[in-house]
């Protein structure tokens, strides 16, 4: 009896995770050619169904009708997946071209009703040769026509101001596989990349009155960086084209299958990039698109050092990754710290859009109340061609004495007279108590003060003479002093890569951390210009006392600046990545103890 109640409970479970498994859905073309036959496909899984019903299937014409029905099982760690399928296949010949939207699909399974999402459909005029000559569209699998282009959004725009550029590969092949790519460099511009599946996927595209097959090759977003005329350069792409070639077989001729190279190249093109109008507002931040504006504050009532964090979030479409931050107003009494930006920004085929987020530190050091003002924000508006300006709330800030020994002092107001404000010990209130005074005494040979004025600077002179020996030391040893001196010398060079970061300038950014990370190396390992090769610096590092992880952190290093010289298309996000690996990795060699 246990047995057959563990098996029905089971069987219960079983179903109830069938039943959530049910769903209708259509699967088809989505861009077919006048006259040509296809297929729509209305699948049920994991149930029986009855009353299907159909939509009207506009432009097009419905030839039969038929239904086949599947079952397939699967085991995944041990699990056994059961999956059924009623597949209600329609066969339709497009009519007419145009575009059309095919309502969902309604049909009854387990007491409820289920439909399917609505079908987008695209009919493509015939070829004009094959309308020509009385046939339907399509094209001869050995036709191995192949040409890229290169298509802008926009061809006249302004400074800052996105344009999306996509290139697109057409093509008559049957098969296409790609060799070598090489994109073009868009110069004057920053790029933003839009992420594009994997897999390259073939769409149906009527382009000067012939149907190709089409694929995206890349699809970015272009922000100019100056005005006037800006001039694209063609990038090259390399394929293998599929095509077929008549050979005498044992039973007559025979269509053999071979690949062809071919190598192509996207068009030349222009961009017309106008000036923003004059009249900037001051609180202008070279924002261009359409952007929103809000505040928030940790607290407006603190204790003097303590800190108060304000929030400014951008939120909108356009240069968020370029802007400069807006300007804060404070206090005098506030210390201030560099603000942290977090922007969060998403690239498609519309522009980018998100968030830039900053938030500024200060800590008030006196009590009393201050006011924080608006935080004004201007920005150039694309679709009314107009500066618009966004403002914040104030802010007051009530700032309570600190803790005793704090250093915060008081605004006090004593009969009527000027406000007086302590700042530190600069200023002191006069004195009123009783004062004892007292004569200086004179000054003699058997004071001990008298003879500490010998003293003290005998020893300085002699503290003096043992350290300047020490250095003088030290200097002569060469190795040593470049040994010591390497972590300031790779900084600077940091730095000065950190500032070709911020201007987008990517070929002096790599090579500057190139030329920071092999100097690095040189000085700390002892290693001459002339011996430094990834195998000497490897053997070195091991020898020093360097972990394998940090060895190849180094090598990656190494690689991707002088990968990023032969390929200079890098994103912003890489040069980040690398310059904060830069970073990271000389600070954990600093803390490696040599063996």
């Amino acid at each position: 009896m246990k047995r057959y109640l563990i098996l029905f409970f089971t069987l219960v479970c079983v179903t109830g995770l069938w039943a959530n498994n049910v769903r209708f859905a259509v699967d088809g073309p989505r861009q077919v050619i006048q006259g040509q036959q296809f297929q729509l496909e209305y699948t049920l899984y994991n149930a029986s169904g009855k009353d299907l019903k159909l939509p009207e299937f506009k432009g097009c014409k419905v030839l039969y009708q038929g239904t086949s029905s599947g079952t397939s099982v699967s085991v995944v760690n041990g699990k056994v997946n059961r999956q059924t399928t009623e597949t209600h296949v329609i066969t339709l010949r497009a009519e007419k071209e145009g575009s059309y939207t095919f309502a969902p699909a309604t049909i009854s399974a387990d007491g409820r009703t289920l439909s399917t999402n609505t079908w987008k459909l695209t009919v493509l005029p015939p070829d004009k040769a094959s309308a020509s000559s009385g046939r339907s569209g399509g094209q001869s699998s050995d036709n191995t026509t192949l040409f890229a282009r290169l298509i802008l959004s926009k061809s006249r725009i302004y400074e800052q101001e996105a344009v999306l550029a996509t290139i697109k590969l057409y093509t008559q092949a049957s098969g296409v596989q790609a060799e070598n790519y090489s994109f073009p460099s868009f110069e004057g511009f920053v790029v933003q990349d839009i992420d594009l599946p994997q897999n390259t996927s073939f769409s149906l595209e009527n382009y000067n009155g012939v149907n190709y097959k089409v694929a995206v090759l890349k699809q970015c977003l272009l922000f100019p960086q100056r005005t006037g005329k800006i001039t694209i350069t063609p990038g090259k792409f390399d394929f293998q084209v599929e095509t077929y070639q008549l050979v005498n077989g044992p039973f007559g001729p025979m269509r053999v299958p071979q690949g062809v190279s071919r190598s192509v190249s996207t068009n030349t093109t222009s961009v017309e990039v106008m000036p923003l109008p004059s009249g900037k507002p001051a609180s202008f931040m070279g924002g261009v698109g359409d952007f929103s504006l809000s505040s928030s504050i940790s607290s407006t009532h603190v204790k003097a050092n303590e800190a108060i964090t304000l929030k400014l979030t951008i939120k909108g479409s356009g240069n968020l990754k370029y802007l400069k931050n807006p300007e804060l107003q404070l206090p005098n009494d506030f210390d201030t710290y560099d603000p942290k930006v977090d922007v969060n920004v998403k690239a498609s085929a519309g522009g980018v859009s998100g968030t830039r987020t900053v938030e500024y530190t200060t800590i008030p050091r006196f009590a009393g109340t201050f006011k924080i003002p608006a935080v004004e924000f201007s920005y150039f508006d694309i679709k009314s061609k107009s500066y618009k300006t966004l403002r914040t709330e104030a802010y007051e800030i009530t700032v309570d004495k600190g803790a005793p020994g704090s250093g915060g002092k008081t605004v006090t107001n004593f009969s009527n007279k000027e406000d007086l404000k302590l700042l530190n010990q600069d200023i002191h209130y006069i004195k009123l108590d009783k004062m004892n005074l007292v004569q200086t005494p004179t000054l003699y040979i058997d004071n001990w003060v008298y003879w500490l004025w010998y003293i003290v600077p005998a020893l300085a002179f002699i503290v003096f003479v043992i350290i300047n020996r020490k250095q003088a030391k030290a200097n002569a040893n060469v190795a040593l002093m470049k040994n010591r001196k390497a972590n300031k010398v790779a900084s600077k060079r940091l730095k000065v890569a950190g500032k070709y970061l911020k201007n987008h300038d990517r070929e002096h950014f790599y090579d500057e951390v190139l030329k920071a990370v092999w100097g690095y190396l040189s000085d700390k390992l002892g290693l001459p210009n002339s011996e430094l090769t990834k195998d000497n610096v490897a053997a070195e590092l091991e020898k020093y006392g360097a972990s394998a992880e940090l060895i190849a952190e180094f090598n990656d290093i190494l690689g991707r600046c002088e990968f990023a010289q032969y390929a200079p298309s890098q994103t912003d996000e890489a040069m980040d990545e690398l310059y904060t690996q830069t970073v990271e990795a000389i600070g954990k060699m600093e803390n490696t103890v040599k063996k």
